[in-house]
């Protein structure tokens, strides 16, 4: 599918009222929309970057998609060709999934490794993996937007600055700081947080790039095959989570079984040691009498 970039700004979905039943943070929708609207991928990579967007004179969907059948297993991370010639991945994250760490590190690996066989290393590209989330992946350490590099431990110096991670949680916007409004990622979070249209409506009253992605949302929420496909990715969204939680559930329920058993153990040892104790005073006490008597 190639991007469509005169979308019609008229707001066809000015009159919707009430809950989006999918909002931006269907990470099939979230594709969709984003390879139809280059104004508005531009402005979201731009505000995810810090950089203006007249420095992006184009931007490239690696990996389009179509709404025309069951993608659940489909990698859904949004891969981005920038006209500089670095690479973007951009991934939502809104389920529970304790390999995402790994598995975001293999993600980032798998984008910069763009060379083929025989080709010089100095043709390898910028690369960043960014994660738009409502999980809390470190919940010491809360912030709404997070850079990790490659670095020493001791100085901190980095390593290199053309392969990193960008994680942007969508629940710590009180965090943001004056960097991340002005950039605009307080916003897009925003964006992201709507669940009504009275939300969304007041949003983008101003910005003909978020019209067009309200047109695209309204659209596909009004399409009943487009509806059925991602009705069945949440239900194995939810499916996934619910395996994982009932996994979390059986773990706890054996890590406290092993716990009590190792507290009767205790108690048991605690017990004979007393009893030993006990032995001990009385022979003691009994040597002391014959020492007495001899």
């Amino acid at each position: 599918m190639h991007q469509q970039t005169n979308i019609l700004c008229e707001p066809i979905y000015i009159n919707a009222t009430g809950v989006i039943e999918y909002t931006l943070t269907s990470d099939l929708l979230f594709h969709y929309v984003m390879q139809k609207s280059k104004r508005a991928l531009i402005g979201l990579v731009c505000s995810l970057k810090g950089i203006s967007p007249s420095l992006v004179k184009d931007i490239l969907v690696l990996n389009p998609i179509e709404l025309n059948g069951a993608l659940k297993e489909t990698v859904m991370d949004l891969m981005l060709l920038l006209n500089n010639g670095e690479i973007i991945n951009i991934e939502l994250q809104m389920y529970t999934d304790k390999f995402w760490i790994p598995r975001s590190v293999l993600y980032l690996c798998r984008a910069y490794d763009c060379l083929n066989e025989g080709e010089d290393y100095s043709l390898l590209k910028p690369t960043t993996h960014f994660c738009i989330t409502n999980q809390a992946f470190f919940p010491e350490y809360p912030e709404f937007y997070s850079h990790y590099l490659l670095l020493n431990t001791k100085n901190h110096h980095p390593y290199t600055k053309n392969f990193g991670i960008n994680v942007l949680q969508l629940n710590q916007i009180e965090l943001a700081t004056d960097e991340d409004i002005s950039s605009g990622l307080v916003y897009w979070a925003k964006l992201f947080n709507a669940t009504t249209w009275e939300e969304f409506k007041s949003l983008a009253q101003e910005n003909e790039a978020t019209k067009e992605v309200g047109n695209l949302m309204y659209t596909i929420n009004s399409d009943t095959q487009a509806k059925a496909i991602l009705e069945g990715q949440r239900r194995y969204r939810e499916q996934m989570a619910s395996q994982y939680a009932a996994g979390l559930i059986d773990a706890a329920e054996k890590y406290e079984h092993v716990i009590q058993e190792k507290d009767d153990t205790i108690a048991e040892q605690k017990s004979t040691i007393n009893e030993q104790a006990s032995t001990i005073e009385l022979l003691k006490a009994e040597l002391a009498k014959y020492k007495e008597k001899h």
